[in-house]
């Protein structure tokens, strides 16, 4: 809030909780024990080099970006948030999170060999430097990359990479609304201060829903067990890769790395598919997943002319567990707040222009998701690390059969529909969103990662070029496209 001198304090208060009031550490404390879900994610980038998040924050200006403003900035939200501030710390019981010696400490730095308009470039050079010191920390860093002028503005992208550990894409993006709030409040001329808000409970303490019965105990362990028996004996099946086998194995001096394809709907476009959708009675993650599963058996129809309809499509979707938290914890919250749950989708041979057949299967796609919110079973993955030994779990992922690629062939991240709340006259302009995760060693097949801002659509997807190449990764997210635009823009 700003008072009448022109100073600018942002409250710890915020971002309120709703609902009941909760237990929580005090802003001031210094140290907390990982989470279950924590330490998974934690494992996963250590044993698996899985699961580091980059993001691109893109701002259109009218004046040249002031560097120090920036800085101050990025200052300002390591005094706001505290996992911002963490290192981690071990001992031979425990993995805690612990305030760094030098808690104001940022690790920001110029990428200014690469310029805004190649922020792909600069986006996925950051992706794939995926290596943190844990030990003295912080847990995240922040590279800008060099400004350049087009269409009479000024054009900077903001490349943040976390550790997974600390954050999920919907906290990411607060906090990075939060950043433009303070550059914009900086460079008026304003005094801003920052106050810390509370280091908040691991999400297994704030969710009792997510805690095993003992039956589920039982179950979760054998089911584990299984798993490791059947990892040991069986190699895992990927459908896409039966068909159209990884690149490493033709070309073993192919670089191995995680890439990124980007597309935006304008805001007209965005608006029409969401009202098709109403008219359809099907939510938007239904036409997203009913778009890309029909793209991909589509391309497999074509790969393998005898196979078989419907086409049985392995997937994975990321689902926020903030509602799940006592009390709601919204947005705001800055931490890991995420679970996965996996689909097998039966795709139907749709044609191009049988809208209606299409609809159906949106419908169908909507109705798969929503069973399994209304029954908990996307619960199922938080409640499984409980009942598990962590480092067994994330060493069943370390194969090298397929260049680590399980059954899963895709994955989708919708964000759902977000605003940056920025007023007109503000200097520093909200001009487009974009994340990816690190997936090189063992991951999907392609990854979408799916935001709406400001009533604009914003899409990337992840691929491998060891996996699959450029061609087929842009074949199949073009395709998903024309799939959406011949469901609702025609």
């Amino acid at each position: 809030m700003a008072n009448n001198k022109g100073k600018v304090v942002v409250d710890a208060i915020e971002p309120q909780v709703k609902g009941k009031h909760e237990h929580v550490e005090n802003a001031s404390s210094t140290s907390r024990p990982l989470g279950i879900t924590e330490r998974v994610l934690l494992e996963r980038q250590r044993i698996n080099g899985w699961g580091t998040v980059t993001t691109v924050l893109m701002v259109d200006s009218t004046q040249e970006l002031k560097q120090d403003d920036l800085r101050k900035a990025l200052g300002l939200l390591t005094k706001r948030y505290p996992l911002l501030r963490m290192r981690i710390r071990e001992t031979a019981d425990e993995v805690f999170f612990e305030e760094m010696e030098d808690h104001d400490k940022v690790d920001f730095d110029l990428l200014d060999q690469i310029t805004a308009d190649n922020w792909v470039q600069g986006t996925e050079a950051e992706l794939n430097d995926y290596h943190f010191d844990i030990t003295s920390g912080p847990l995240w860093r922040v590279k800008l990359l060099k400004e350049n002028f087009s269409e009479g503005k000024y054009k900077n992208a903001v490349v943040f990479t976390f550790m997974h550990v600390i954050c999920d894409a919907l906290s990411i993006f607060a906090l990075q609304r939060k950043l433009l709030e303070f550059l914009n409040s900086l460079s008026s001329g304003q005094e801003v201060e920052a106050e810390s808000l509370p280091l908040r409970p691991p999400l297994e303490s704030l969710a009792d829903v997510l805690h095993p019965s003992t039956k589920e105990k039982i179950l979760f362990s054998s089911f584990f067990k299984f798993q490791q028996t059947k990892a040991f004996l069986v190699k895992p099946k990927n459908l896409f890769l039966s068909i159209y086998p990884p690149v490493a194995r033709k070309d073993p001096a192919v670089t191995k790395k995680t890439s990124l394809l980007a597309r935006s709907l304008p805001e007209e476009e965005t608006k029409l598919l969401i009202n098709r959708c109403k008219e359809n009675r099907c939510t938007v993650h239904g036409l997203i997943t009913a778009s890309t599963h029909l793209a991909i058996a589509r391309i497999l129809h074509r790969g393998k002319h005898d196979l078989k309809s419907p086409v049985s499509l392995e997937s994975s979707y990321t689902i926020s567990l903030r509602k799940d938290c006592e009390p709601k914890l919204s947005n705001e919250e800055f931490g890991a707040y995420m679970t996965a749950s996996g689909l097998t989708i039966a795709v139907p041979p749709v044609e191009p222009n049988d809208k209606q057949g299409f609809w159906e299967f949106a419908r169908e796609c909507s109705r798969k998701v929503h069973a399994q919110l209304d029954s908990g079973k996307y619960r199922n993955l938080p409640k499984l690390y409980q009942c598990v030994d962590v480092r067994s779990y994330c060493k069943m992922s370390n194969i090298d059969f397929n260049e680590g690629r399980r059954v899963q062939i895709l994955n989708i991240t919708n964000c759902g529909a977000l605003v940056t709340k920025q007023a007109e006259d503000v200097r520093y302009k909200f001009a487009g969103w974009y994340f990816g995760l690190q997936g090189t060693k063992t991951s999907h097949l392609f990854g979408n990662n799916i935001m709406t801002i400001d009533g604009r659509l914003y899409w990337a997807v992840e691929y491998f070029p060891h996996v699959t190449t450029m061609t087929q990764a842009e074949e199949v997210f073009d395709s998903t496209l024309e799939v959406i635009k011949q469901a609702c823009m025609e």
